[in-house]
């Protein structure tokens, strides 16, 4: 597995397990007659599940029924990002695991086509400010989109789309709706290059390019081009924010021996 899409993979399973999303889950569910949330359209580019899976056995080994699944991906997220060249930063512990998963949870999902109101809306619903949804934003510094998610916006003159990065854009997608292109040129690495793209319209999705080509946002963009420090201490504040988000606690939740099914 290329390591820039593991890291990708387990922030965006983070911003899924805190509920941001009105995802009540936590984890997929791997059982009969139960269509789990990782088989979602929404979700095709999560990999990497095994991974946590060997951290959970693990943790098994040494504490068993004390660390939740929700625990050990929240804590992958925060490592990923700092192995990447990110911010250090720490979450709160002690959450518990739901007890369903399935595919209509991912409905809120943002599509890849989302405008800036759109998702202003999507996050302020859950007590993100615009600065903030922004800065989540900027998760997509890390790995790559499917051109599946993109390819829509080739089908006619898109006026936020760079013609070069077009052409890139339509190269990549010729090798079917599996084929990756990162979202910036550090696929691998946690830093701002993200919002440099965008100031050059070359953001590899509607929804990232969306933030540069609308005004209300536009200035956050540009700041975090400008200052990478400033993007990385937004981003941190941010991600402790949503690991607060939809807690399960006491019987509303459980702490799985198996993160693949209920106890």
């Amino acid at each position: 597995m290329v390591v820039g899409n593991f890291l990708a993979i387990v922030l965006v399973m983070e911003m899924i397990l805190s509920g941001f999303w009105d995802v009540t889950g936590r984890f997929s569910l791997i059982q009969r007659r139960i269509t789990r949330q990782k088989d979602s359209p929404a979700n095709l580019s999560l990999r990497g599940y095994e991974v946590i899976d060997e951290a959970k056995e693990a943790v098994e080994n040494q504490c068993p029924g004390v660390v939740s699944c929700a625990d050990i991906l929240a804590m992958a997220a925060r490592d990923a990002v700092f192995w990447a060249g990110g911010p250090v930063y720490d979450i709160p512990k002690g959450r518990k695991d739901g007890k369903r998963s399935k595919i209509e949870d991912t409905i809120n999902l943002p599509p890849p086509f989302f405008n800036s109101s759109q998702l202003i809306k999507m996050f302020g619903q859950h007590g993100f400010s615009v600065q903030e949804m922004v800065a989540l934003s900027g998760a997509h510094t890390l790995g790559a989109a499917r051109c599946s998610s993109f390819k829509g916006r080739l089908n006619s003159v898109d006026p936020t789309l760079d013609t070069g990065f077009a052409n890139t854009l339509a190269k990549t997608c010729s090798a079917g709706d599996n084929a990756e292109q990162p979202f910036d040129a550090t696929r691998t690495t946690f830093d701002n290059l993200y919002y440099n793209a965008l100031l050059r319209k070359a953001g590899v999705l509607s929804s990232d390019q969306t933030l540069y080509a609308t005004p209300k946002t536009r200035s956050i963009v540009n700041g975090y081009a400008l200052n990478e420090a400033m993007f990385f201490f937004d981003f941190q504040r941010a991600m402790l924010k949503m690991s607060t988000l939809d807690v399960k606690e006491g019987s509303n939740g459980e702490v799985r021996e198996d993160c693949h099914k209920i106890n």
